[in-house]
């Protein structure tokens, strides 16, 4: 049975679906989905499609904020298919330790594939894009993480229509064909599929999810071969979270911290959306029940906070928020993690959504005290210097701005505003900023976070051109940053699609 909801989330779903999705599915088939028409008109994808600082600011209505949405996503999907696509990538493969779980590899083969670097230039000539050494592929996060959230990018533009050859500079064509080839080539190496392959590890549901996730919007074009291999890759993942992911804690019932400054929530949160995956995928497989009956303890033990843990749900072991909301991870009150939770917990609605399905009332749990903790908690209670300020930054008169902060440095950088963005959008789309003061609602705060996120994207470089990127030389520590960063645009835009 699904865990029943006792506390806080009392949201009803209210919005019609507003993509088709193809009836009929069996245990061993996924369920598909219509394709939107488009334009397969060719481009030169040698010709230079820079764009220069003049034309890096359409003339759109301000309050159009989806239209202007659509154009940014164009922006950073012309960085992927060019800069990332060509670009030289650095892959890493774990040597087989018992922490990942891989199969051990010879001395000679961990010798030559220590690390090692290659882009896709040629994609065109081969079935399967070069990923690490031929015959034996890169399986770690800075291999598998960036191409999961690159094919999930790509995959939801054409789906939903919004994706712009005029923008991106490569045809919708070849941009359909790029991004099947890096679907498949990533499920082909996946290790249900090739040994010594990826999967079953730390983090592997998250990239398990995406890549999944861009098939299943792509599923007709994906060949039946890469079809089968997907599905082994979903399915098996699936498993791994079932039977062999035990829920961990930041602290036990009684208030001990088990994970010193470590909190488990999005790491949670992101072996639940597999689960969520394969149930609207695989709607009939024998195995339906189990998954959504742990993906719903899952998303509940993600924010439970240490009441929830004491007298709420019997099987909650612990807690992984405190009671205000806040977050612990890196050692600190962490505003990134807060706002990933919630996107990892979004991903499970946006997969029930689209499918056309209710969402378990379990994958908002606790979101509103999230949110609002970011716009209502003092950072004095962290750090007396900072008394009187929040994570959404207020000016000297209490109005709203644009900027984030948290009560330590932040090890990632301070230009995360995609991360604040979705979370403004989930809160403002299912209502979880009623409890929040007028001047504070989510709606303003999305607002100004989009427009502090164009003004990342519409900067111009030292030749005078708008990259599309978010980050520049020195702003973002993280390999996965600048797709991670995309990709919760994409998940904004389909949350509010999918409400409003």
């Amino acid at each position: 049975m699904r865990v029943l909801m006792k506390r806080r989330v009392r949201h009803a779903i209210i919005a019609l679906l507003v993509l088709c999705i193809i009836a009929g599915c069996s245990a061993g088939n996924a369920v598909s989905v219509n394709l939107p028409a488009e334009t397969t008109k060719e481009m030169d994808q040698g010709s230079d499609i820079r764009i220069d600082a003049e034309s890096a600011d359409p003339d759109y209505d301000e309050n159009a904020e989806l239209q202007e949405l659509r154009y940014l996503m164009n922006l950073n999907l012309r960085y992927i298919l060019h800069d990332w696509w060509n670009g030289d990538k650095i892959y890493v493969f774990d040597d087989g330790s018992s922490y990942y779980n891989h199969e051990e590899l010879t001395r000679q083969q961990q010798k030559e594939i220590s690390r090692s670097t290659k882009s896709f230039q040629n994609w065109e000539k081969e079935r399967y894009l070069y990923i690490c050494m031929p015959d034996i592929r890169g399986n770690d996060e800075n291999t598998i993480r960036p191409i999961s959230h690159a094919v999930y990018c790509i995959a939801a533009a054409l789906y939903l229509g919004y994706y712009d050859e005029s923008i991106t500079g490569v045809s919708a064509a070849n941009a359909r064909n790029m991004c099947v080839r890096l679907i498949s080539s990533a499920a082909a190496i996946y290790k249900e599929n090739k040994k010594n392959g990826w999967g079953e590890v730390w983090q592997s549901p998250l990239w398990a999810e995406n890549i999944g996730f861009a098939a299943w919007l792509l599923w007709e074009d994906i060949p039946e071969r890469d079809q089968k291999n997907v599905t082994g890759m979903i399915l098996r993942e699936a498993a791994y979270v079932t039977d062999h992911y035990d829920i961990p804690y930041y602290r036990d019932r009684d208030g001990n911290i088990i994970y010193e400054g470590d909190t488990k929530g999005e790491e949670i949160a992101w072996h639940a959306k597999i689960l969520a995956l394969a149930a609207v995928m695989y709607p009939e497989h024998e195995r339906q029940s189990d998954w959504e009956e742990k993906q719903g303890k899952m998303l509940i033990a993600s924010t439970a906070t240490p009441e929830d843990a004491a007298d709420s749900f019997g099987f909650l072991e612990g807690s992984n928020i405190n009671s205000d909301g806040t977050a612990v991870n890196h050692h600190k009150i962490h505003v990134d993690y807060m706002t990933t939770i919630c996107e990892e917990m979004g991903e499970c609605i946006a997969v029930y959504r689209l499918a056309g399905r209710e969402i378990p009332q379990e994958a908002v749990f606790n979101m509103d005290l999230i949110y609002r903790a970011l716009v209502n908690v003092d950072l004095g209670d962290y750090n007396p210097q900072m008394a009187g300020q929040h994570f959404y930054m207020r000016d000297a008169a209490g109005n709203p701005t644009d900027e984030a902060t948290m009560p330590e440095a932040n090890d990632w950088g301070l230009h995360w505003y995609a991360n604040c963005y979705l979370t403004d959008v989930m809160a403002d789309s299912m209502e979880l900023d009623k409890e929040i003061a007028e001047p504070y609602k989510a709606a303003v705060w999305r607002h100004l976070h989009l427009q502090k996120i164009k003004d990342q994207i519409c900067r111009v470089n030292e030749e005078g051109v708008v990259t599309g990127q978010f980050f520049r030389e020195g702003e973002n520590d993280f390999v996965s940053g600048e797709l991670f960063q995309m990709h919760n645009l994409v998940e904004a835009y389909i949350i509010n699609g999918v409400y409003n």
